[in-house]
Protein backbone atom coordinates (compact mmCIF):
# COMPACT_ATOMS: atom_id res chain seq x y z
CA UNK A 1 0.00 0.00 0.00
CA UNK A 2 1.49 3.30 -0.78
CA UNK A 3 0.81 6.54 1.17
CA UNK A 4 -2.44 7.75 -0.82
CA UNK A 5 -4.30 4.60 -0.49
CA UNK A 6 -3.30 4.86 3.24
CA UNK A 7 -4.70 8.36 3.62
CA UNK A 8 -7.85 7.19 1.90
CA UNK A 9 -8.34 4.37 4.24
CA UNK A 10 -7.91 6.61 7.37
CA UNK A 11 -10.26 9.84 6.19
CA UNK A 12 -12.75 6.39 5.23
CA UNK A 13 -12.52 4.67 8.86
CA UNK A 14 -12.46 7.97 10.40
CA UNK A 15 -15.80 9.50 9.33
CA UNK A 16 -17.35 5.79 9.77
CA UNK A 17 -16.63 5.90 13.23
CA UNK A 18 -17.23 9.83 13.41
CA UNK A 19 -21.25 8.83 11.90
CA UNK A 20 -21.39 5.35 14.04
CA UNK A 21 -20.70 7.77 17.20
CA UNK A 22 -23.20 10.06 15.93
CA UNK A 23 -25.95 7.94 15.40
CA UNK A 24 -25.71 5.95 18.87
CA UNK A 25 -25.49 9.41 20.57
CA UNK A 26 -28.69 10.20 18.85
CA UNK A 27 -30.20 6.47 19.60
CA UNK A 28 -29.93 7.12 23.05
CA UNK A 29 -31.23 10.62 23.41
CA UNK A 30 -34.19 8.99 21.66
CA UNK A 31 -34.65 6.46 23.71
CA UNK A 32 -34.19 8.46 26.68
CA UNK A 33 -36.50 11.29 26.18
CA UNK A 34 -39.30 8.59 25.18
CA UNK A 35 -38.44 6.65 28.87
CA UNK A 36 -38.90 10.06 30.60
CA UNK A 37 -42.35 9.95 31.03
CA UNK A 38 -42.70 6.78 31.96
CA UNK A 39 -39.83 7.16 34.80
CA UNK A 40 -41.66 10.05 36.22
CA UNK A 41 -45.09 8.05 36.67
CA UNK A 42 -43.12 5.39 38.26
CA UNK A 43 -41.83 8.20 40.38
CA UNK A 44 -45.08 9.77 41.06
CA UNK A 45 -46.15 6.65 41.90
CA UNK A 46 -43.85 5.77 44.62
CA UNK A 47 -43.69 8.91 46.05
CA UNK A 48 -47.95 8.57 47.01
CA UNK A 49 -46.92 4.81 48.56
CA UNK A 50 -44.30 6.18 51.08
CA UNK A 51 -47.48 8.68 52.41
CA UNK A 52 -49.75 6.19 52.32
CA UNK A 53 -47.32 3.51 53.62
CA UNK A 54 -46.67 6.52 56.53
CA UNK A 55 -50.07 7.54 57.25
CA UNK A 56 -51.33 3.15 56.97
CA UNK A 57 -47.99 2.08 58.94
CA UNK A 58 -47.95 -0.59 56.38
CA UNK A 59 -43.96 -1.24 57.03
CA UNK A 60 -43.05 -4.50 56.48
CA UNK A 61 -41.12 -6.55 58.69
CA UNK A 62 -37.39 -7.08 58.17
CA UNK A 63 -36.78 -9.30 55.13
CA UNK A 64 -40.47 -9.11 54.14
CA UNK A 65 -42.44 -6.92 51.79
CA UNK A 66 -45.54 -5.39 51.22
CA UNK A 67 -47.60 -4.35 48.08
CA UNK A 68 -49.06 -1.25 47.42
CA UNK A 69 -51.70 -0.92 44.72
CA UNK A 70 -52.79 2.12 42.86
CA UNK A 71 -56.01 1.31 43.25
CA UNK A 72 -55.55 0.86 46.75
CA UNK A 73 -54.04 4.74 46.76
CA UNK A 74 -56.45 6.07 44.36
CA UNK A 75 -59.33 4.81 46.35
CA UNK A 76 -57.58 6.41 49.47
CA UNK A 77 -57.02 9.94 47.95
CA UNK A 78 -52.88 9.59 47.86
CA UNK A 79 -52.89 9.58 43.98
CA UNK A 80 -55.22 11.08 41.27
CA UNK A 81 -54.24 9.68 37.76
CA UNK A 82 -51.91 7.44 36.70
CA UNK A 83 -51.46 8.53 32.99
CA UNK A 84 -48.67 9.03 30.23
CA UNK A 85 -50.07 10.71 27.12
CA UNK A 86 -53.44 10.34 27.73
CA UNK A 87 -53.26 6.37 28.14
CA UNK A 88 -54.15 4.78 31.63
CA UNK A 89 -51.57 2.83 33.09
CA UNK A 90 -52.09 0.50 36.50
CA UNK A 91 -49.33 -0.20 38.78
CA UNK A 92 -47.83 -1.32 42.28
CA UNK A 93 -44.70 -0.24 44.34
CA UNK A 94 -43.22 -3.24 46.46
CA UNK A 95 -42.22 -1.68 49.97
CA UNK A 96 -39.35 -4.00 51.57
CA UNK A 97 -37.32 -4.12 54.82
CA UNK A 98 -33.54 -4.16 54.67
CA UNK A 99 -32.64 -3.64 58.58
CA UNK A 100 -33.23 0.08 59.43
CA UNK A 101 -34.05 1.28 55.94
CA UNK A 102 -37.14 0.81 53.57
CA UNK A 103 -36.88 0.23 50.23
CA UNK A 104 -39.59 1.53 47.49
CA UNK A 105 -39.94 0.00 43.75
CA UNK A 106 -42.45 1.41 41.77
CA UNK A 107 -43.91 -1.08 38.81
CA UNK A 108 -46.06 0.38 35.89
CA UNK A 109 -48.32 -1.31 33.37
CA UNK A 110 -49.54 1.08 30.45
CA UNK A 111 -50.57 0.58 26.86
CA UNK A 112 -46.86 0.95 25.38
CA UNK A 113 -44.80 0.39 28.55
CA UNK A 114 -44.12 -2.29 31.04
CA UNK A 115 -41.45 -2.28 34.25
CA UNK A 116 -39.30 -4.78 33.70
CA UNK A 117 -40.33 -7.14 36.46
CA UNK A 118 -44.05 -6.36 36.42
CA UNK A 119 -46.33 -8.94 37.92
CA UNK A 120 -49.78 -9.09 37.20
CA UNK A 121 -51.69 -10.27 40.30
Amino acid sequence: MDIKQMKRLRIVWGTFLTVLVILLTIFGFVYTSKRTPYKDAETKLVESAKKYVDVKFLYPSEKESTRVSYSEMKEEGYIDKLSVNDDACDGYVIVSSNGMTFEYKGYLKCPHYTTKGYEKK
